[in-house]
């Protein structure tokens, strides 16, 4: 499964494998959360036994904003709550080449709200919900959790307005916090990135979100 979207200004050659998920029993592939975009679909996982309601780790996928998938191998770690009890349901959202900044956020906060809206049928615990990703989705999991109550950052109307989109807790892995400090702190760390992949030209994965 690719990285990014092809001809993107920032192609990666190596895909990303997809998440060994053959041994899960309980699981379910491509359910529609909204209906604004092919985009806005997530797969659940659920524990081998029992009938909830589940906790839920929400798996959010990084990829620069415009690349990545809700069953790439981003998603392993997150699958390991499965063994303690927890539900997986790992989400797509619009990208960068399709919609620009706040649709990113506006979709991860409706996907929540159809979680609490499909609760019981989908043997969801309502009142413990997590969002978890990295990078690009670290992002994204860390705005859902600050801006629950922000009308900028929401879009009731993808559906399920009259239930809450906030989050109980928020694992946020190297999401970035200021664009515009990127490149400084990758070069302060010893990892800064080649001139091609700079995070504050035109072109940047930044720059086409905003």
């Amino acid at each position: 499964m690719s990285a990014f979207q092809p001809g993107s200004h920032y192609a990666f050659p190596e895909p990303i494998p997809e998440a060994d998920t053959a041994s899960i029993a309980r699981k379910m592939f491509d359910i529609a959360y909204a209906g604004r975009s092919p985009a806005q679909r997530l797969d659940i996982y659920w524990p081998d036994a029992g009938n909830g309601p589940f906790p839920v780790i929400v798996a959010i996928h990084g990829g620069a904003f415009m690349g990545g998938d809700k069953r790439d191998a981003q998603l392993t770690p997150m699958l390991a709550g499965l063994a303690r009890g927890y539900a997986v349901v790992s989400i797509n959202y619009r990208m960068s080449g399709e919609a620009t900044f706040p649709a990113l956020v506006h979709d991860v906060k409706a996907a929540i709200r159809w979680m609490r809206a499909n609760a019981v049928a989908f043997l969801f615990d309502p009142a413990r919900i997590a969002v978890w990703g990295g990078s690009a989705g670290g992002y994204l999991a860390l705005m859902a959790g600050v801006s629950a109550n922000v009308a900028a950052l929401d879009d009731p109307t993808l559906g399920h307005g009259d239930h809450s989109c906030a989050v109980q807790a928020v694992v946020d892995w190297f999401g970035p916090t200021d664009f515009l400090q990127m490149d400084a702190q990758l070069a302060e760390s010893g990892l800064a990135p080649a001139p091609a992949f700079a995070h504050n030209g035109a072109n940047s994965p930044e720059s086409l979100l905003l």
